[in-house]
């Protein structure tokens, strides 16, 4: 299995079929992501984030763009990538796609991504598995002062699995 997943943290066609489980998730597995990292939350006295529609699109934006253009952040499983895959083909960064998503006033934004090549990663409780066993990914997961989180989950054709999950706080 080949896989890639980077943080960033600042301050301040889909799949085939599109589901809308929630608010701020992509899909059925995006809900249950959002389900799982709530759950991971609790364990350390965390309240539960929030699904917002619009950081679900800022989120949606980039894993589109990582789908898109693989070509610019090298395939699951590329070291070192050809690109930080927080900055999107545009020279965005996850705050300015949340900010151009609307979400206002931002004041607080981390993002967090998991990139799949295939099973056995492909699933919501791999990826949040992964995340908190990465030092650079569990402070954003764990982190109390996050109060909404916007999922964007694509799994075109199976064989790829790409999560990114947009934290805020307004």
């Amino acid at each position: 299995m080949k896989y890639r997943i980077i943080t960033a943290l600042g301050l301040a066609a889909v799949s085939s079929v599109a589901l809308t489980a929630c608010p701020g998730t992509s899909s059925v597995p995006g809900s249950n992501l959002l389900d799982l990292i709530n759950q991971r939350r609790a364990a350390v006295h965390c309240d539960p984030v929030s699904g917002d529609d619009q950081l679900r699109v800022a989120a949606e934006r980039h894993a589109v763009d990582i789908r898109d253009h693989p070509e610019h952040f090298g395939p699951p499983g590329t070291d070192p990538p050809l690109a930080d895959i927080h900055t999107g083909t545009d020279n965005t960064d996850g705050g300015a796609r949340i900010t151009a998503a609307r979400y206002a006033p931002l004041v607080r934004w981390g993002e967090i991504i998991y990139w799949a090549g295939g099973p056995p990663g492909n699933t919501p409780q791999a990826t949040v598995d992964w995340w908190m066993q990465s030092d650079g990914h569990r402070p954003h997961i764990e982190n109390c002062a996050y109060t909404h989180a916007g999922i964007g989950l694509l799994y075109p054709g199976g064989t790829q699995w790409i999560a990114v999950v947009d934290f805020a706080s307004h």
